[in-house]
């Protein structure tokens, strides 16, 4: 039963489709906007025929991890661009936002583009180092699973 349902979880799945799968989902799981992770990762599970359930899966664990990021983006960000630094707080933010979300994109959009940069310039040094390192988990993970089967 054991070996049924592992190999039905895996399925398809192999050292390189399994890290990308971690790695992608992780570095998108943490776009700075709220809302874009989810159809961002289904989009690119389907388009690079990864396992899906790995992919959302990622993406629902570091969902509290993005909104301790969102900030450390947006400064980062802030920093390229030489910008103002945003002083509302995300509480703050949220309650705006939530009352008019659309008055609320127009007068922030460059904040918005500020954590996306920050995130953009992030992201492929935070992407291969999650796909080396779960490169390196997943084979000694199925070392051991061939060993015990």
């Amino acid at each position: 039963m054991k070996r049924v349902i592992r190999r039905e979880l895996t399925n398809g799945v192999n050292l390189h489709q399994g890290s990308t799968a971690v790695a992608s989902s992780f570095t998108i799981g943490i776009f700075p906007i709220m809302g874009f992770s989810l159809p961002l990762n289904t989009l690119t599970a389907l388009l690079l025929r990864l396992n899906q359930p790995i992919v959302q899966a990622v993406n629902w664990v570091v969902g509290p991890l993005k909104l301790l990021l969102i900030i450390p983006f947006l400064r980062f960000g802030e920093w390229l661009f030489a910008a103002e630094p945003f002083s509302l707080s995300l509480t703050e933010f949220s309650r705006i936002f939530f009352e008019d979300w659309v008055a609320t994109t127009r007068e922030f959009a460059w904040t918005f583009v500020h954590a996306i940069a920050g995130w953009v310039v992030a992201a492929p040094l935070l992407y291969a180092l999650l796909y080396f390192a779960a490169k390196s988990i997943l084979s000694r993970r199925l070392a051991v699973s061939h060993r015990s089967d």
